[in-house]
């Protein structure tokens, strides 16, 4: 055994640093937000791909689209830091203790300078493009999430994708007014799914966003509207005749967005999941739908 005069046994120091090394990357990996992470870098690289950037490009969409939403996490965590230790969400790593909010800030700057140049070797109309969605949603965490326009950066951002994926596509086409207005509604959608859970502990903070404005009751009946709409201008906008399939797609989404609001109460995650499942049958509709991401 060591001594008390003794330096420590190399061996336990090794496994404490270890220990504390394992628990930052525990606390890194929930503080990024990984389940909204991974579902906008996978619908997003799902477009790139049926849009027809081929394998490197759809690749390297993946990367820039992964850092810009781990740095988004990672600052909201950062920011709200505080804030939820102020209201005991000890679900949140840094309130647990896993992982201190400088670490989760210098991550959160650290992803951003990669998302910069991933981003702009996607092309300079696509980079820009993403490395502005990317900003909104950092103006969202530092400043807008507690206005009534905090709606505005999730229809920015989400709006921003079509033109970022038409930007990758050969002849740099624009894309479609109903695409960029579906997209947003999503992004509205998305915004009130996800706070809908933490609404009561946000207004308790003082945070008044237009969800918390909102009411909890208010959001629940509001939620399908935002999806209905982005779906039905996907099925009706364009051009042809719609087909079953079209059809059938939003059927699905009205089913998700039913049972978002019948389950909302009982299961807090209910409406974000059935926003994120809305999300991807949009997205297999784009991908049934030729012409729909590169239309003019």
């Amino acid at each position: 055994m060591t001594g008390s005069g003794e330096p420590p046994d190399d061996a336990a120091d090794g496994r404490r640093r270890a220990a504390g090394a394992a628990r930052t990357v525990a606390g890194l990996a929930r503080a990024c937000h990984p389940g909204p992470a991974a579902a906008v870098t996978a619908l997003v690289t799902a477009l790139v791909a049926v849009a027809g950037w081929g394998p490197a490009g759809t690749a390297l969409t993946a990367l820039a689209v992964l850092t810009g939403q781990l740095s988004v996490g990672w600052c909201n965590d950062a920011v709200d830091a505080a804030r939820d230790a102020a209201a005991g969400r000890t679900a949140k790593p840094i309130v647990a203790g896993l992982v201190s909010a400088r670490t989760v800030r210098v991550a959160a700057f650290a992803a951003l300078a990669a998302c910069v140049p991933l981003s702009l070797a996607c092309g300079v109309v696509a980079g820009a493009t993403h490395l502005l969605a990317v900003a909104a949603a950092w103006v969202y965490n530092v400043w807008l999430k507690g206005t009534a326009a905090s709606w505005a950066p999730y229809a920015a951002g989400f709006g921003a994708v079509p033109v970022f994926v038409t930007a990758g596509t050969p002849g740099d086409a624009l894309p479609a007014w109903w695409a960029v207005l579906a997209a947003a509604l999503l992004g509205c959608a998305a915004h009130l799914a996800n706070v809908l859970p933490d609404i009561e502990t946000d207004v308790a903070t003082g945070v008044r966003g237009w969800p918390q404005r909102l009411g909890p009751a208010r959001v629940r009946v509001l939620l399908p509207l935002p999806l209905l709409g982005a779906s039905a201008l996907l099925v009706a906008a364009p051009p042809g005749p719609a087909g079953p399939v079209r059809w059938l797609a939003l059927a699905g989404v009205a089913a998700c967005a039913a049972a978002g609001l019948l389950l909302g109460r009982r299961v807090p995650v209910a409406p974000f999941a059935a926003a994120i499942a809305a999300a991807g049958i949009d997205v297999l509709l784009l991908a049934a739908t030729p012409g729909v991401v590169t239309a003019g």
